[in-house]
C-alpha cells in the first residue's frame, strides 16, 4: 500500500527522530498567529480616535495583537514616542503604537 492510498504511516518509517521534531517545530510556527496589516483608512480612525481621547480624557478600549492571543486595555491614554501609555485599573500599561490593532 502507497501514501496515495491513504496509509499515510509507510512513509512515517522512513523520517528520522530529528526530522519529526523539525517538522513538528515548523508546524508550530505555521500556527502562530500572523499580524494583521491595517488599511490606511483603518490607521486614520484609530488616529482620530487616539487624538479625541488624548484631548478630551477620556478613556479607550486598545486592542494589542501578541502571538498568542490579543490583549485589551481599557483606560486613559498617552502617547510618547512611538509608545501608548494605558493608564489602568491596574496600573500604567507601555505598548508599542506598533502592536496596537484597534483602538475604540
Amino acid at each position: 500500500m502507497n501514501i496515495r492510498d491513504g496509509n499515510i504511516f509507510e512513509a512515517m518509517r522512513l523520517v528520522l527522530p530529528e526530522h519529526r521534531e523539525l517538522m513538528a517545530q515548523i508546524r508550530r510556527e505555521r500556527a502562530k498567529r500572523k499580524r494583521l496589516v491595517l488599511t490606511e483608512e483603518r490607521l486614520e480612525e484609530m488616529q482620530y480616535a487616539l487624538s479625541e481621547a488624548v484631548r478630551e480624557g477620556r478613556a479607550v478600549r486598545v486592542t494589542v495583537f501578541s502571538p498568542k492571543r490579543d490583549v485589551v486595555l481599557v483606560g486613559r491614554v498617552s502617547v510618547r514616542g512611538r509608545e501608548l501609555r494605558v493608564r489602568t485599573i491596574d496600573g500604567e500599561k507601555v505598548v508599542k503604537l506598533d502592536d496596537v490593532i484597534e483602538i475604540e
